[in-house]
């Protein structure tokens, strides 16, 4: 796997956005993280506000984003839209929904690698679709921000210090330790396979659309298959 990572190049960026200033980015993880600390906590709760936090952390992040031009200018070459039009594009894209719902129905099946209750649960058809809310947050706003911030800003600056095979291990593994659940397993899976997606088109766009797809499944399709 090493030697097959790191015959690639890396992700290609333009020479005007391919630097980024130590003290920008420290001042940029700061502006999110400590308003996110604290718009995770505002009380709000119940059916009627499901989503709301997500729209609102949504916001704050992307005006945090768009206001820094450092910052817009280092992720700009990465929303490459002309990945989509190669068709290994699609077939990673297709890998990164399909070897996790294999996985995670096989695990289901034999009854391993997950948590006791949260088998339980499914056989027992115990668990519920999310709201539209949350719906909305978790296959569409959360996709776009965690790409830019993991696949966009975090994998590439590793690339730049450290050879793709570890870089792409370190974005994977510190991806799945923000996402703590009952199915981690897949969530580590699902980090690496996002990676390589992004490493592979250069381009975080196709990540954004399979990230979103195993979202959207994981809070209203897993119901139907």
């Amino acid at each position: 796997m090493q030697n097959s990572l790191s015959t690639n190049e890396p992700i290609v960026v333009k020479e005007e956005g391919s630097a980024i200033t130590l003290k920008t980015l420290c001042i940029y993880l700061l502006l999110l993280a400590v308003p996110g600390f604290f718009i995770n906590k505002l009380p709000l709760s119940g059916v009627a506000y499901e989503g709301v936090k997500g729209f609102i952390w949504f916001t704050y992040f992307m005006v945090v984003t768009l206001s820094y031009k450092e910052i817009r200018t280092f992720i700009s070459p990465f929303l490459n839209v002309k990945a989509f039009k190669k068709p290994v594009t699609w077939l990673w894209i297709f890998l990164s929904f399909m070897l996790p719902y294999t996985l995670l129905h096989l695990c289901l099946y034999f009854e391993v690698l997950l948590d006791k209750y949260y088998i339980f649960y499914f056989n027992n058809h115990m668990f519920h679709a999310g709201s539209w809310g949350q719906t909305i947050d978790g296959a569409i706003l959360t996709p776009i921000s965690e790409e830019i911030l993991f696949r966009g800003i975090l994998l590439t600056l590793l690339l730049r210090m450290i050879k793709p095979f570890w870089a792409i291990t370190i974005t994977s593994l510190l991806f799945g330790l923000i996402h703590p659940s009952d199915i981690w397993v897949f969530t580590i899976l699902g980090g690496f396979l996002l990676t390589i997606t992004a490493y592979k088109t250069k381009s975080i766009l196709p990540a954004m659309v399979a990230h979103s797809l195993w979202n959207l499944y994981m809070v209203q399709l897993f119901l139907y298959f």
